[in-house]
């Protein structure tokens, strides 16, 4: 081999070797570390596992759009653009709750039911980042909006 031709190949090689040992962003990996980071508030939704109707999904919407269902033991993380927004529970009843998101803030946000005659009601109760932190480490995440 001529030393020209072995000069191309190690280039090749190099290129190859530095393409592959540097892992490429996905569009989903690009949207979640943008929305994650910078000026967008985080929100915890969360269920514990003590909560009446555990077989209940609790269908969580924000401004009337659809962001997940909560059941019992199971919390997600939501993105929202800062500003006023309302979060809306329904099982068999509807629950609401206002919040004015500020940038960069993370705010819990505790999902009970409770079972009135044969009438499952959501509840929505905004806790203390202690109190949510707490809660949140022995649940199940769910990856909406991720």
């Amino acid at each position: 081999m001529t030393l020209l031709r072995q000069f191309w190949l190690l280039i090749l090689f190099t290129l190859i070797l530095t393409t592959a040992c540097n892992p490429a962003l996905t569009n989903q990996q690009l949207r979640t570390s943008s929305l994650s980071g910078g000026s967008f508030p985080a929100v915890y939704l969360y269920r514990d596992h003590r909560s009446p109707g555990g077989a209940v999904g609790v269908d969580i919407k924000d401004n009337g759009l659809d962001i997940g269902t909560l059941w019992d033991g199971t919390y997600f993380v939501y993105h929202a653009n800062p500003g006023e927004h309302l979060f809306t529970a329904t099982a068999d009843a509807t629950s609401t709750q206002n919040l004015k998101l500020q940038p960069a803030a993370t705010y819990y946000v505790e999902v009970r039911v409770i079972r009135s005659q044969d009438i499952f009601q959501p509840t929505l109760s905004v806790v203390f980042d202690l109190q949510g932190q707490a809660a949140v480490q022995n649940l199940n995440r769910l990856h909406y909006h991720e």
